[in-house]
């Protein structure tokens, strides 16, 4: 008689409380996927931002209160050598929609000498980047947005300021952006904005905000210094933050999602041990008299140990796949995108946090059996035949 037979008896005795306690397991597995990729996405999407080396100066006071486009030429000087400084490029939120659509993009636009040096993990070509430079409709949009609207590069299309004086801009799609982090934001011409402006008769060429394309670590942090140094009490005061502390403004309006991500996390592996312990406990005060029969006839101690507490593990692997797959699967078939929450702009399921959730199953499955299991490595025979027969 080998362990495997007698665990799949034990699962056949109870089918419907052995469904139940997988089903148990398997929904609160789901959410734990669900949130360890999130956080893995979080972490991934910082990492990237870090290795970039962006420095992006605003208005102190708020984002929205704009600053003069001879900014740059400013925060150039101060690093005249450009020993830290790289390149600089203005931008200014331009919020177009698509017509007939409520669908407000994250629509940029940016300097265009600087855009591809800036942001040169668009990894546009040398191609896309002349187009860039020499058709003043010229746009880059990220793959999500690409694909939810159907568009590919070449092709025109034209969006709906959502801020005054709501202009009717068209372009010519040069580059889909592959990047994750990107893949539903819309960068433009700044000059094609600020003329479409004057012809309006809004004559304003300020920018929201400043990206500095710095060329060390260290150099990011002498700029940031220099910088707000330079513009301290003056009409243009600054904010100068890195990419990641940018992006954290905006993912901390919805509230902590790394930390609410790992304490939901920390709540579902909380949920399954109980779960997995009552179960086995119950399992086992339901088979004492079937336990001693078995070392009544031979078994040894070490192997009642073992059939106990894989029969543990076994459920919580059942449910956990159960739980895992179905949802990988659906978040693989159904990709979420077009999220819009700062950086975060699609969701997929991380294989790190597959691989987390199964062991952390099994984890959890081995240390609930191991009282039980204990038990019944402890049981005498003659006492435990005399008490329930």
């Amino acid at each position: 008689m080998t362990i495997t037979y007698v665990l799949m008896q034990n699962l056949k005795r109870n089918p419907l409380r052995a469904a139940l306690t997988a089903t148990a397991f398997s929904l609160p597995m789901a959410v734990f996927v669900a949130a360890i990729s999130l956080v893995v996405l979080l972490a991934n999407v910082a990492a990237s931002a870090a290795k970039e080396l962006r420095l992006g100066v605003h208005q102190k006071t708020s984002l929205t209160n704009l600053l003069p486009e001879g900014m740059r030429r400013k925060i150039e000087a101060l690093d005249p050598q450009k020993e830290h400084l790289h390149a600089v490029c203005g931008m200014r939120w331009f919020g177009g929609r698509v017509p007939d659509t409520q669908n407000t993009l994250t629509s940029l636009a940016a300097d265009a000498d600087t855009f591809p040096i800036v942001y040169s993990d668009v990894q546009m070509t040398e191609e896309e980047t002349a187009r860039w430079l020499s058709e003043k409709t010229a746009c880059v949009v990220g793959f999500a947005t690409a694909e939810q609207y159907g568009w590919k590069p070449g092709d025109r299309l034209t969006l709906e300021s959502t801020v005054p004086p709501y202009l009717t801009l068209e372009f010519k799609i040069v580059k889909v952006m592959q990047n994750a982090e990107r893949s539903s934001v819309f960068y433009f011409r700044r000059d094609y904005l600020e003329d479409s402006l004057k012809a309006a008769g809004f004559d304003d060429p300020r920018c929201n905000i400043f990206w500095i394309k710095c060329k060390t670590a260290e150099g990011l942090r002498t700029l940031q210094q220099r910088i707000d140094a330079a513009f301290a009490n003056s009409p243009e005061e600054t904010k100068s933050e890195d990419e990641n502390a940018f992006a954290a403004n905006f993912t901390q309006a919805a509230g902590n999602l790394p930390g609410l991500m790992q304490a939901m996390a920390v709540v579902v592996v909380f949920i399954i041990a109980l779960v997995a312990g009552n179960t086995m406990m119950m399992s086992f005060r339901e088979r004492i008299r079937e336990l001693a029969v078995f070392k009544a006839i031979g078994f040894q101690s070490s192997r009642i140990f073992a059939i106990v507490l894989a029969e543990s593990t076994m459920l919580a692997l059942i449910g956990a796949l159960a739980g895992v797959i179905p949802a990988s699967l659906f978040l693989l078939l159904v990709p979420i995108r077009n999220l819009r929450m700062g950086p975060i702009s699609s969701f997929e399921v991380s294989p790190l946090a597959i691989v987390v959730s199964i062991a952390i199953a099994l984890l959890v499955g081995l240390v609930a059996g191991l009282w039980p299991a204990y038990q019944a490595h402890r049981l005498r025979t003659v006492d435990a035949l005399r008490k329930v027969a």
